[in-house]
């Protein structure tokens, strides 16, 4: 999770996940981010709402089985 997250945060502070990597929130900004959620909150820009989170989860679903996937693999000595 903390390599997807490098990968979503910009590079101003604005940006960055403001939560505790130990939150749910953590979570949820990098599942809003995955949906297509721009990361701003202010000047017009809303909050992530249910379809842009679905969107979000449903990638971030993909991701962790590839990773448990591969995880798997180079444990049992797969190529």
């Amino acid at each position: 999770m903390q390599a997807i997250n490098a990968t979503l945060e910009g590079r101003t502070e604005k940006l960055k996940n403001p939560f505790d990597p130990a939150s749910l929130a953590w979570y949820a900004w990098i599942a809003a981010r995955l949906g297509g959620w721009s990361g701003y909150t202010s000047r017009g820009y809303k909050l992530p709402g249910p379809k842009i989170m679905a969107r979000g989860l449903k990638k971030l679903d993909a991701m962790i089985l590839g990773w448990l996937l591969a995880s798997r693999s180079a444990v049992a000595g797969l190529p």
